[in-house]
């Protein structure tokens, strides 16, 4: 069925009149979908019976040196990662080791899984962390994850790779598919945050104004639309 000119003319306006909420909705959405400012370089997700790895490959638009003390803010991960909802620093084994538990939601669908983690972080030489998880006290029967991350000027590259086997049930329903992607949109999601999160760092050790410092410091809310 095709539609004259006329009948445009008549139902445009009645259905912007109608949707107006919607199309607000959807304007401000786009407006605040800010790009990526690094450079992805590869982002893969896959799983093998059960253990799912996760790769990463980027240069983030911002200094090595933020990058890493964002990184490493284990008490604030809410911060990169909205899904985390309790950080706390336990004590540690020895003291090149900083044993951390996070306690995180996920949600796909109608389903939501609440995760219990602990792991022990060593920085096995400058920019290179080495993650393991502690099965005995997480929602996993293994884990671990390496953080490479090196200066390229006034830019960082970094390396991640992650494999994990989570030892509660995921309904068939939800399929791999999903999951994997829903993964995908996660680690994108956390980076980005990374990224704002050591630019805010940066500018606010430029800034001296105190009300501009305000603003910088506020938890990051500047870096909540980052999705894109």
């Amino acid at each position: 069925m095709s539609l004259s000119l006329h009948n445009i003319r008549t139902y445009l306006p009645i259905f912007i009149s109608s949707n107006r909420y919607l199309i607000g909705f959807l304007a401000f959405f786009y407006i605040n979908m800010s790009p990526i400012a690094g450079e992805l370089e590869r982002l893969s997700v896959t799983v093998e019976n059960g253990d799912y790895r996760i790769h990463v490959v980027m240069v983030m638009d911002a200094p090595a040196d933020y990058v890493y003390r964002v990184i490493t803010d284990y008490k604030h991960a809410y911060r990169i990662n909205p899904c985390v909802t309790e950080s706390e620093i336990l004590p540690s084994p020895d003291e090149d080791t900083v044993r951390v538990y996070n306690h995180s939601v996920h949600c796909i669908w109608l389903f939501c899984f609440d995760i219990d983690w602990i792991g022990d972080i060593v920085e096995l030489q400058e920019g290179y962390l080495m993650i393991d998880t502690l099965p005995q006290y997480s929602s996993f029967d293994s884990g671990r994850a390496v953080w490479r991350i090196h200066p390229q000027g006034e830019r960082t590259w970094i390396f991640h790779h992650s494999h994990f086997k989570p030892n509660f049930f995921i309904p068939p329903l939800i399929g791999e598919h999903i999951i994997k992607q829903h993964m995908r949109d996660e680690t994108l999601d956390t980076f980005k945050r990374i990224e704002c999160h050591a630019k805010i760092l940066l500018e606010r050790d430029m800034e001296n104004e105190t009300d501009h410092l305000e603003k910088l410091v506020r938890d990051g809310r500047d870096c909540i639309n980052v999705n894109g």
